[in-house]
């Protein structure tokens, strides 16, 4: 079964798994604000990603007001994170 807040995308030799969250409004713990996602990068071959690490996180970036939305993100910050070399 899967979440419609989570997604492994295969970008060889990368995997991509996203996790969406919600964001909730300041005062108001029941309203959604909106959705953040974060992505862990790891290989498919299970060797080492960045630096000896065989995982590479991708904390929190904007907040949108959709879930693909949020998914795209961070889908795109995890590409554009590969094709730079692995930032810190």
């Amino acid at each position: 079964m899967s979440s419609p807040m989570y997604r492994e995308i295969d970008a060889p030799p990368y995997r991509l798994v996203i996790n969406v969250q919600p964001k909730y409004r300041t005062g108001s713990p029941g309203q959604i604000e909106g959705y953040v996602s974060r992505c862990t990068v790891t290989r498919l071959d299970g060797s080492p990603v960045y630096q000896g690490d065989l995982q590479y996180q991708i904390f929190d970036g904007e907040i949108f007001i959709d879930l693909e939305s949020a998914i795209r993100d961070g889908e795109q910050r995890a590409r554009d994170a590969i094709n730079t070399g692995f930032p810190h």
